[in-house]
């Protein structure tokens, strides 16, 4: 059961996808590594956006979920025709990657296969899901260390546990991941050589990021879909000038925005790029309009619960919304021992501009770059 309804939310998330690409008319300029690799992060996207809207009207339900995966996966016809997959016979270089990969794939998979065990997942990640389960619609759940955050990606996980249980989950989770990887060898092809992407792509996946939150419920990995996917379009759109790409560029922007609240400084200088470069005003106000209809959900579902949509950034800072969930005596002790113990630097020019420096050479261990990050991989690599 856990296997039909991963693949059943995987197929899904490439039809709504494939569907939304087609729709914008960007489909048919494809290649087929790019329209899988696209169609699954923009339909990953549409589908935690509309996820948003059942629990709202409280329709987590089998029956309705079933309904909503099995709808969107007829969205696949729009994949039939194409440029078809060209593969030539591997040697010796190849067979050393695929074997690399196996490696990678074969800790990915333990995790996948693996309970839940990390305090994230556990404390919300996972937990929030659940719960909007048992209650059969969204529950609004501030909670005292950030907030009411923005749970995009994590509405994607509600299909998986609601229909396929934990195994379901854990393993959406891993193959979400992994997604991550596909769309970066899909750009890489388009400057490298085919070895050439699939070795960075093994880089990637290989670093403790993605290695250590790739198979568990912290949503940075799967972020990264909309990252790389708004990074794309609005190269796309330099390329061509199309509005199309400014839109697709909108929509991704938005759904990291509606997944994470530092999604709003990308989105803000995804436009900015827009409307430095761009001719017309019609590049950034178009991307605008879908980075705000892709987006707007949590912020509009904390105001009408908070007053503050970005609870408790304005409550905390400016007394804006309702002060009794977040008192100035609770904002000063967080400030004094949240904020501040988290702050490996101080605050000047100097380390606007040194920070990466220490974070990747001399790291603090706030920074985690030792668990987390990609460390001096990077470097050595290059």
């Amino acid at each position: 059961m856990a296997v039909l309804v991963l693949a059943l939310e995987l197929a899904c998330c490439l039809g709504l996808g494939a569907a939304a690409l087609h729709l914008l008319r960007v489909l048919p300029d494809l290649r087929w590594d790019e329209r899988l690799s696209w169609s699954f992060a923009i339909g990953f996207g549409l589908l935690g956006w509309v996820l948003f809207f059942f629990g709202a009207a409280g329709l987590f339900s089998g029956a309705a979920l079933l309904a909503l995966l099995i709808i969107g996966a007829l969205g696949m016809v729009f994949l039939r025709a194409g440029p078809t997959w060209q593969l030539g016979r591997p040697e010796l270089p190849d067979w050393v990657l695929i074997l690399a990969f196996a490696v990678v794939f074969t800790f990915d998979l333990l995790e996948g296969l693996s309970p839940p065990s990390d305090a994230d997942s556990l404390a919300y990640h996972f937990a929030l899901p659940r719960q909007f389960l048992e209650a059969g619609a969204l529950v609004f759940q501030p909670r005292a260390l950030d907030g009411a955050i923005p749970l995009l990606t994590q509405m994607t996980y509600v299909p998986a546990l609601g229909l396929g249980g934990e195994r379901a989950l854990t393993l959406w989770t891993m193959i979400s991941g992994w997604a991550v990887g596909f769309l970066l060898y899909s750009y890489c092809r388009r400057y490298m050589d085919g070895r050439i992407a699939g070795l960075v792509v093994l880089v990637f996946l290989s670093t403790p990021a993605v290695l250590y939150v790739g198979g568990s419920g912290q949503v940075e990995t799967r972020n990264a879909l909309f990252v790389m996917m708004a990074v794309v379009a609005v190269s796309e759109n330099f390329r061509t000038g199309l509005l199309r790409y400014a839109l697709l560029a909108g929509l991704a922007a938005g759904f990291f925005v509606g997944a994470k609240y530092l999604g709003l400084l990308f989105a803000f200088a995804c436009g900015l790029g827009l409307l430095i470069r761009g001719s017309r005003i019609t590049q950034g106000a178009v991307f605008s309009l879908a980075m705000l209809a892709a987006g707007f959900q949590w912020y509009l579902w904390n105001w009408l619960h908070t007053g503050d949509p970005v609870f408790p950034l304005l409550v905390g800072n400016y007394g804006i919304g309702n002060v009794a969930l977040w008192p100035q005596e609770f904002q000063a002790y967080f400030v004094e021992n949240v904020l501040r113990m988290e702050q490996a630097v101080s605050r000047s020019l100097f380390w606007f501009f040194a920070y990466p420096f220490k974070a990747t050479f001399a790291e603090a261990p706030v920074f985690e770059s030792g668990r987390t990050g990609l460390g001096v991989f990077l470097i050595l690599v290059l």
